[in-house]
């Protein structure tokens, strides 16, 4: 599954985050994949965020949900808030990350 350019620019734009971020997605057909956020993040800095196939070994955050719940998330249709406190997300590693980035997918 590849995100879209929105919500790979959304991301870019969270200023909390290392200078090296990787937020490991695990799927249940094993599709799994990484999102690799790199920068300074200073005003003038450009902030790469990337979708890499796979797994890392130095995952920052892991998080482990259905496709339907990722699916709903991008689409707006759930809030990643809500699902994390519904247990539709589960996840391992940084908490503050995980909190900061269901921050940014609020449903419509």
């Amino acid at each position: 599954m590849q995100l879209p350019a929105n919500i790979l620019e959304r991301l870019r734009g969270l200023a909390c985050l290392p200078n090296t971020t990787r937020v490991q997605f695990r799927l249940p057909d094993g599709s799994d994949f990484y999102l690799q956020v790199q920068g300074n993040h200073d005003a003038e800095a450009v902030i790469e965020a990337v979708q890499i196939p796979g797994e890392t070994v130095a995952a920052d955050l892991e998080l482990e949900m259905s496709f339907k719940t990722l699916n709903d998330i991008i689409d707006g249709q759930l809030s990643a808030r809500h699902a994390f406190l519904l247990g539709d997300i589960r996840y391992t590693g940084n908490r503050e990350l995980a909190a900061s980035l269901a921050d940014l997918f609020s449903s419509h």
